[in-house]
């Protein structure tokens, strides 16, 4: 019996993604995705180009289905919520995609996006890549107001520690050493995220003054 073709581009990133996240991603190449996916060579090229552009595509799906999660998480608060309460229900839902998307989430917390692909890639991809960045910048200015009514750097900076450093340090232990993200890692996590909002903030980073001038060396 035949197995079945798989040749739209979700089904190719599924392949794709169990051949990275089961073994060494060096082992993914454009042909062996072919083979496992039962799909032509050509379709494979056509679909991506270079292995750099696959586990790129591989790392902004992965981006995506997390960054929905956080929209979800900030379109779904209670009108009495806080704004710490916002910046929790932010850094819990990375508890939420290991949980719905598991290989996702080992593709995305396992490495860093630069041991994933290289950063010469096609125009199209770059500015896809771009956009999610500014996106996610947005996030972390939009919470730092609503805990601090300010959205400077030093704000952002403590909102990243909640939502970027926290959870990505407990949710990769987990993925390596092949924990469940269970309820008690949310627990903590939160507890976490809830003690470094308790820590004061610098205050506004100082304004130059117009009328300061600065003198030739």
């Amino acid at each position: 019996m035949s197995r079945q073709r798989l040749h739209t581009l979700d089904d190719l990133l599924d392949v794709a993604e169990q051949i990275v996240t089961s073994g060494d991603p060096s082992g993914l190449t454009l042909r062996s995705l072919a083979a496992a996916a039962g799909a032509s060579n050509g379709t494979i090229y056509h679909a991506f180009g270079s292995k750099d552009v696959l586990l790129a595509r591989l790392w902004l799906r992965s981006w995506c289905r997390l960054g929905d999660l956080m929209a979800e998480a900030m379109g779904e608060r209670p009108m009495e919520s806080t704004g710490e309460d916002a910046v929790v229900a932010v850094a819990l839902t990375p508890v939420e995609f290991v949980r719905r998307f598991p290989a996702s989430a080992r593709l995305f917390f396992a490495q860093r996006r630069d041991q994933l692909f290289s950063a010469d890639l096609p125009p199209e991809i770059e500015t896809e890549l771009n956009s999610v960045q500014e996106k996610f910048v947005e996030v972390l200015i939009a919470l730092a107001r609503g805990v601090w009514d300010r959205g400077d750097r030093v704000a952002v900076e403590a909102v990243a520690v909640c939502v970027v450093d926290l959870p990505g340090g407990i949710l990769r232990r987990c993925i390596l050493e092949d924990r469940e993200a269970d309820e008690a890692t949310a627990a903590r996590l939160e507890a976490a995220v809830r003690a470094v909002l308790t820590v004061p903030i610098e205050p506004r980073p100082a304004k130059a003054s117009p009328n300061t001038t600065r003198s030739n060396p």
